[in-house]
């Protein structure tokens, strides 16, 4: 193929062929291919040059292979997903190539519609395609981007991280483990490292869990509790013994994406419930449980990642008498309760022990790697659940456990709780100064806050934006139950590890994005 001329608009200003050859990418006439080349700016004019063609049909032959080959019961959509993505970072699809119809791509892989979609729709999610109305879909690994990472000469930054929830760690916390681990050191009778039994936890760590428990606002038994490997675990063995997979389990809209990840473990449906401010929407739930048959509620009234909400007595009474009149388990994290001051509400299992599994861990509170969970079991399940905690991790983590029940019976678990609010508060001030309007919710004592997007950036355009300038935070899409609508917002975790001062920097700067509009390509 010969050279193909194009206009000089292409060349930037009168610069001298031998800097100006740029990677372009253009549809060849009367084929349905794409030529590869380059663009060659030389006196004011310029031409592409060494085509290699890259015919469509080509491509999606390739894509129809990965689907023939896979596995029975493998999910085409995200196979598909998967060579697509291959192809782009490869460099068999272009940068700005148009990729085909979601209808063509159907017919010739002989999948629904509904399936390209989806695999679309990721590859967005993933920053691999950008989705135009109108127009069609786009591979968005531009050559803009590539200059803006590659070419300009500016030092790398640290990433200040506000996407993963952590408390602040401090020299107090070090200081705590160290001093532990000093008198462990010295004692000669230390069960905890050998014993395999019992399975629900020793006694004395039972005993501890219940104190911890009690000062949340719930009086428990030490028999009604047991140790497990931190929250998640415990939510875990809570679906696991009741959810299947002809059951229907509610949670808020907007819930923490380790619910959204046991539904898929587990099989079970998982719907979300319309919340405000205060939380679950009392009268939706009672809707959805009239209409159809509900095994559980999922539910954080205290500080729900991510919105913070926080609810209050009334409704938690409420929640509890339409889950006692339908017959509906309520499984409460309250993962996040400890890090609010004593006036907290009751947790919604006080008001529902019969048919409340509660849980709750020290990781969001106390200590980062202090693993371990305290699950609360409605009487008549107890013997399942430990059945499943036997078959699922045999037994919590002993060691781990016993440093956790020092901590709570000797003051240091509260000293650290209280520094742990302080920081908090601090740390939320800072967002309130600097992100203002934009705060949809926070709490003093949350780790996290929830962020409103301006109205001329999209949620994965502005993340992109903020990732480029070395800021991280999670858009709302892993805490979305389907079904939801997507909201406008991100989440900004405050327990970021980094300085004040590096903090109040980064929220500066995003403050700066949010003012700015996204560049051309992401309208």
């Amino acid at each position: 193929m010969a050279p193909v001329q194009v206009g000089p608009a292409f060349c930037r200003g009168n610069a001298p062929a031998w800097i100006t050859t740029l990677d372009r990418a253009y549809k060849s006439p009367g084929a349905d291919c794409i030529a590869l080349g380059q663009l060659h700016c030389r006196d004011g004019r310029a031409m592409l040059c060494a085509p290699v063609l890259t015919p469509v049909a080509a491509v999606m032959d390739k894509w129809k292979s990965a689907l023939d080959l896979a596995r029975s019961g493998e999910s085409k959509y995200k196979i598909l997903v998967q060579a697509i993505a291959d192809d782009i970072e490869q460099g068999t699809l272009a940068n700005d190539q148009r990729l085909p119809p979601q209808r063509q791509v159907a017919d010739a892989m002989g999948i629904s519609v509904q399936t390209v979609t989806n695999a679309y729709k990721e590859l967005e999610r993933q920053g691999l395609v950008r989705c135009e109305v109108g127009r069609g879909s786009f591979v968005s690994r531009r050559m803009s981007d590539r200059v803006a990472t590659y070419i300009l000469d500016s030092p790398e930054r640290a990433l200040v991280d506000f996407s993963i929830t952590r408390i602040l760690h401090t020299r107090e916390h070090d200081q705590c483990w160290r001093d532990t681990c000093a008198e462990l050191s010295t004692e000669e009778d230390q069960p905890w490292i050998h014993a395999f039994r019992p399975i629900a936890g020793f006694e004395s760590h039972r005993e501890a869990a219940a104190q911890w428990i009690g000062r949340q606002g719930l009086k428990v038994d030490r028999n009604d509790v047991l140790i497990t490997n931190g929250a998640a675990h415990g939510i875990f063995l809570a679906l696991a013994s009741l959810a299947g997979p002809d059951d229907v389990v509610l949670c808020e809209g907007l819930t923490d994406h380790g619910v959204i990840g046991n539904s898929q473990v587990l099989g079970f449906t998982l719907k979300g419930l319309d919340t405000d401010r205060h939380g679950i929407d009392p009268e939706h739930f009672e809707d959805m449980c009239s209409n159809e048959r509900i095994t559980a509620l999922v539910c954080t009234p205290n500080l729900n990642n991510p919105t913070t909400s926080l609810m209050p007595d009334t409704r938690r009474r409420e929640i509890a008498e339409i889950a006692r009149r339908f017959g509906v388990h309520i499984i409460e994290d309250d993962v996040y309760g400890p890090l609010l001051d004593e006036r907290r509400a009751p947790p919604i299992s006080h008001y529902l022990p019969e048919l409340s599994f509660y849980c709750t861990s020290m990781t969001k509170s106390v200590l980062t790697g202090l693993r371990i969970g305290y699950l609360v079991v409605p009487k008549r399940l107890a013997l399942r659940t430990e059945s499943i905690l036997r078959v699922n991790s045999w037994m919590a983590t002993p060691m781990v456990s016993e440093i956790a029940a020092r901590w709570i019976r000797d003051g240091r678990a509260d000293s650290l709780l209280h520094l742990q609010r302080r920081l908090l508060a601090g740390r939320q001030a800072m967002v309130t100064e600097h992100m203002g309007e934009h705060v949809l919710a926070q709490h003093p004592h949350a780790l996290n806050a929830w962020i409103g997007i301006p109205p001329h950036w999209e949620v994965d355009s502005l993340v992109r934006a903020l990732r480029h300038k070395h800021i991280a935070v999670t858009s709302p899409d892993p805490f979305t139950v389907r079904g939801t609508p997507r909201p406008r917002a991100v989440r900004v975790c405050v327990g970021a590890e980094c300085s004040d001062e590096e903090m109040r920097r980064a929220l500066i700067g995003m403050r700066e994005i949010f003012n700015q509009y996204p560049q051309i390509h992401d309208f």
